[in-house]
């Protein structure tokens, strides 16, 4: 008999949504992004870039608290893995993010495709793994993260999408943020 796959369940201030992950196919990948969710690495984390029909990004920078309050950082990351692409990049599908020019080159950071990207990113830099897809009803809350205003924030976070209705950001309560990630029994 064979076993499910598992699933992850993310509670975010624009919703909760669920990621079943493809074990058997991307054995490597998904070990990976487990091992982060086991980090609580994602807990606190952000979705930090927005592009209306093509994808929302998240797993690089995260909500921390200092001495002045809190403030957005990079997260910590583990060594980068081999590229095991092997699945298309089709709307609501899960994949990892990577350096140019670098296959081998994924650690925290993935996205979520909003559209049909396999002609894309199938093809591009070893082609995007895909580890997971969005179960549900869960690419409402993507949909819905398009939709927000976009703040530059600067470098990598020049494409961040704000729950603020004038798309200026005031405090990291205006930041798309996860509050919560958990693996559920299947």
């Amino acid at each position: 008999m064979a076993q499910a796959n598992s699933v992850a369940c993310f509670t975010s201030n624009m919703g909760q949504f669920c990621i079943e992950l493809f074990e058997a196919q991307t054995p490597v990948t998904t070990a990976n992004f487990l091992q982060y969710i086991h980090s609580d690495t994602y807990t606190n984390g952000i979705f930090h870039r927005s592009v209306p029909g093509f994808v929302i990004q998240g797993g690089g920078f995260k909500i921390v608290d200092g001495t002045s309050g809190k403030s957005v950082a990079p997260v910590n990351t583990f060594p980068p893995i081999i590229n095991e692409f092997k699945i298309s990049n089709t709307r609501g599908t899960v994949a990892m993010a990577k350096l140019g020019g670098n296959p081998n080159s994924a650690t925290s950071q993935w996205f979520v495709n909003l559209a049909d990207n396999s002609a894309n990113l199938d093809h591009q830099n070893g082609g995007f793994t895909v580890f997971g897809r969005v179960l549900f009803d869960g690419m409402t809350v993507f949909d819905a993260i398009a939709k927000l205003k976009i703040a530059n924030l600067g470098s990598s976070l020049n494409a961040t999408p704000t729950i603020s209705t004038s798309g200026t950001v005031h405090s990291t309560d205006d930041l798309v943020q996860i509050s919560h990630v958990e693996i559920a029994d299947v």
